[in-house]
């Protein structure tokens, strides 16, 4: 009976999506021109480790990690990383934690921090994790 009320809280949530709305983004556009060819291998060397790892010493690097998050590490290992810790939603890719920080327009929350990126770059990535986040 116990793990019934478990349960249904857990079945109502996932219909709902991904909680409070304040946790997805209201702007998803998909329709626009990328950087680059969106697949993982480009986003992980144009943006992730181009941005967020040089040097191995900045947020993501190899002495960084912040967040548990590596962009250093091989592709398999990063990639992991990214869906298995919760920071891309396949179901509902607006709600993926990795776009609301790189879309944030709190200066304190950007991804990465000092500037955000070009739209065309921010692109690549947004078509990369709707179309699947695939490896």
């Amino acid at each position: 009976m116990r793990a019934t009320w478990i349960l249904i809280p857990l079945l109502f949530a996932s219909f709902i999506g991904c909680g409070d709305s304040n946790d997805c983004l209201e702007s998803f556009d998909l329709d626009c021109t990328p950087l680059y060819e969106p697949t993982f291998e480009n986003v992980h060397s144009i943006t992730f480790s181009g941005k967020c790892s040089l040097g191995g010493t900045s947020c993501h690097g190899t002495s960084g990690n912040k967040g548990g998050v590596s962009f250093s590490s091989d592709l398999d290992t990063a990639h992991e990383n990214l869906i298995n810790g919760g920071r891309i939603d396949l179901v509902q890719p607006e709600c993926s934690i990795l776009l609301q920080r790189m879309m944030s327009e709190i200066s304190t929350r950007v991804m990465p921090p000092g500037s955000p990126l070009p739209d065309a770059e921010l692109c690549a990535v947004r078509q990369w994790i709707a179309a699947g986040a695939p490896r």
